[in-house]
């Protein structure tokens, strides 16, 4: 808890302002790639870490993290569930289909579990030892560039059994299986921290989302729908001018284009604010798709 703290502290003396942005939308992803394709159990450590990280990334403010349902639904829907999602390129598709601004992509580049016998004329140990390599590349859905990519290793021992042999032959201790299934436990919770306190920092000076349009998406069950929500900042309460652009049958002398200009529809006030779309009530007219909303200053 106290790790977790301290990135979120790093990320607001790094971007303070991250606070008085609208949170943009984060996913994390395993990354299933060659080495988890070949060995299922390294498909298993790999999802293990992706959801301790997704944890450890939770607290920290200006983001939204992406629901891990949300994504497993998207990933098996779009046939990328069992699939190589390990290349900044699939990784950068799969971010733009769930409305992520940056995705964290999780790799597991080797894990190894062993165990040796120390001797000595009182006793033996069974030492039991696990390493693993684990990188995570920060990768912005618009641009596709790796904004950070941090990488660790943890490798540590422990005494899985003891055997005494004098003066009484007596054998203590978990066992290998027991012991090695501790230290991957360790393993992971190290490795995620490690990794989260590193995009603490990436995350905090990552690039904005272009805030876009505001478009009428059009109209269901008696509301008018926008294109954006909560993660854009919109709130409960707030209003817009609905305005869509129309010709004048007007040209431009210098340039011959058609003159357009703005006729205002009529003012939606939102009652329901989601995560990327809104809804309302609009007084006045009747608006259509793809006109323009426009936030009314209070």
């Amino acid at each position: 808890m106290r790790s977790t703290k301290l990135s979120c502290a790093l990320a607001l003396l790094l971007c303070p302002s991250l606070l008085a942005q609208p949170a943009r939308r984060i996913a994390v992803i395993a990354g299933n790639g060659p080495l988890e394709q070949q060995a299922p159990i390294y498909k298993i450590g790999e999802n293990r870490l992706t959801v301790s990280l997704t944890g450890k990334l939770a607290g920290m403010p200006g983001i939204t993290l992406i629901a891990q349902t949300d994504i497993d639904l998207l990933l098996k829907t779009q046939n990328f569930e069992n699939s190589d999602r390990s290349s900044t390129e699939t990784a950068a598709h799969i971010g733009k289909l769930l409305g992520a601004a940056q995705i964290v992509l999780v790799n597991v580049t080797s894990g190894v579990q062993s165990h040796h016998l120390e001797s000595s004329p009182a006793s033996t140990r069974d030492i039991a030892t696990v390493q693993s390599d684990v990188n995570a590349r920060l990768i912005d859905v618009e641009t596709g560039a790796i904004l950070a990519q941090p990488s660790f290793t943890f490798k540590q021992d422990a005494v899985a059994s003891e055997t005494r042999k004098w003066p009484v032959s007596k054998t203590t201790g978990e066992g290998l299986q027991a012991t090695w299934s501790d230290l991957w436990t360790k393993a992971t919770d190290t490795l995620t921290q490690e990794l989260a306190d590193y995009l603490a920092g990436a995350l905090a000076q990552a690039p904005a989302p272009a805030a876009g349009d505001i478009l009428v998406a059009g109209i269901a069950n008696g509301s008018v729908l926008i294109n954006k929500g909560t993660v854009s900042g919109i709130r409960q309460g707030e209003r817009f001018q609905i305005v869509r652009m129309v010709s004048t049958g007007l040209t431009d002398p210098a340039t011959n284009q058609l003159i357009r200009q703005k006729q205002h529809i009529c003012v939606l006030t939102v009652t329901d604010a989601e995560d990327t779309s809104s809804s309302g009530s609009c007084a006045g007219g009747v608006p259509q798709r793809n006109d323009l909303a426009e936030p009314i200053q209070p």
